[in-house]
């Protein structure tokens, strides 16, 4: 399919973000067929370009282009100063032109730009003006910077996915990678309003509702209850959906209703646990530690491939616990089109979700201002005035 096709053909997007929640949400449109045109400043390529190291992992050149391309794949790319005297009409013309702006920046950077909520939609009344955040818009920490560690350190998330009282810290720019996921779904909502009204609307995500939401559950028993979850400690844990070392990894079982449980027994070889009334499905969590030891030492007797096509043919909810490492080849990824590899030879998840099978757009990520002549052009911006935008330092 060609971005055409995709359910955002006809979306014009200005984006003007740096780092990863923005361009996350940039790159979610485009991947659905808008056309997304990223804004860099002249002479000073956005930072991913230029990143070294990522959660410990030192990029080289190769590795720059593929941190910038996953979260910058299929945008176009236009260089400008949009702040000069003579950059400023072209930006202003795009916004005419445009569905959607686009930013991760804080609001006094935005209002120093020009780029502010009430200056963009005085020229576009129709625009969709969207903007990620970190720890709220309101408040005494509206104005403070943020990004993953902040957000989920702020949220709580770190200390949820902790197995102690230490925090731990996943990587991977988490809450960064779902703040823009929402955030660009956000933006398809006030896009489906604006159908009926006729009106553009403001649409916000930040991290710490972001990181809430995804942590729903535990902070809602907390909120409303006072209960926690407890943390998952193995030896503590459910023992009927907990995991469990096999002879060559993990498995995972979720044996949640009560007739999982007969077969889950008879599969491991604990098939002689089920006539002793200590160990009924509804006594199963007063002698958890009994149960949780028993499944302990089956686990280990075979390869986790064994017992997961046993457990399976058995009914037994379960999984392997795979290794990232895993993924790229696994059949069920593969069968789906969960992982591709691109023309650029880099590896990603085209959408979250589908569209009508739509399976997102597969192209690459632009070059630094790769773009900047042909949108330039179609904004009615002839040859000698792009020339002179340049020797102005307007364009790059």
């Amino acid at each position: 399919m060609s971005e055409q096709s995709g359910p955002l053909a006809g979306i014009r997007v200005v984006e003007v973000t740096k780092y990863v929640q923005g361009p996350v949400a940039g790159m979610m449109l485009a991947n659905l067929g808008a056309d997304v045109v990223k804004i860099e400043l002249v002479g000073r390529q956005d930072f991913m370009r230029d990143a070294v190291m990522l959660h410990g992992v030192a990029l080289d050149d190769r590795g720059r282009d593929w941190i910038y391309a996953a979260v910058n794949r299929n945008k176009r790319a236009l260089a400008i100063d949009i702040t000069s005297e003579t950059g400023q009409p072209i930006f202003r013309r795009m916004i005419e032109q445009a569905d959607v702006f686009l930013t991760n920046l804080r609001d006094n950077g935005l209002a120093a730009m020009g780029a502010d909520h009430d200056t963009l939609r005085a020229i576009n009344p129709r625009l969709v003006y969207a903007q990620g955040g970190g720890l709220g818009f309101q408040g005494p920490l509206a104005a403070d910077p943020c990004q993953d560690t902040i957000g989920m350190a702020y949220s709580g998330f770190m200390d949820l996915t902790a197995p102690t009282e230490e925090p731990n810290y996943p990587p991977g720019s988490m809450s960064d990678v779902l703040t823009g996921t929402y955030l660009a779904s956000g933006i398809m909502a006030a896009l489906v309003e604006r159908g009926v009204t006729g009106v553009g609307g403001l649409v916000r995500a930040t991290q710490l509702q972001t990181m809430l939401w995804t942590q729903m559950l535990p902070v809602g028993m907390v909120g409303s209850l006072g209960d926690r979850m407890p943390r998952f400690v193995r030896d503590e844990a459910t023992p009927l959906y907990s995991v469990y070392p096999t002879a060559d990894g993990w498995i995972a079982v979720a044996a949640i209703h009560s007739h999982h449980w007969p077969p889950l027994a008879r599969t491991v070889g604990l098939g002689h646990l089920l006539d002793d009334p200590r160990f009924a499905f509804e006594n199963i969590e007063a002698n958890k530690k009994a149960v949780a030891d028993a499944l302990s030492e089956a686990f280990p007797a075979r390869p986790t491939a064994e017992w997961y096509d046993a457990l399976r043919a058995a009914g037994v909810w379960c999984a392997p616990v795979n290794r990232l490492e895993d993924l790229p080849a696994d059949p069920q990824v593969l069968a789906n089109d969960y992982l591709t590899t691109f023309p650029d030879g880099f590896t990603a998840t085209p959408t979250p979700f589908e569209v009508n099978g739509w399976g997102g757009v597969r192209g690459v990520a632009a070059g630094y201002s790769q773009h900047t002549d042909e949108i330039l052009a179609e904004l009615g911006v002839d040859e000698d005035t792009r020339n002179q935008l340049r020797v102005d330092g307007t364009v790059w």
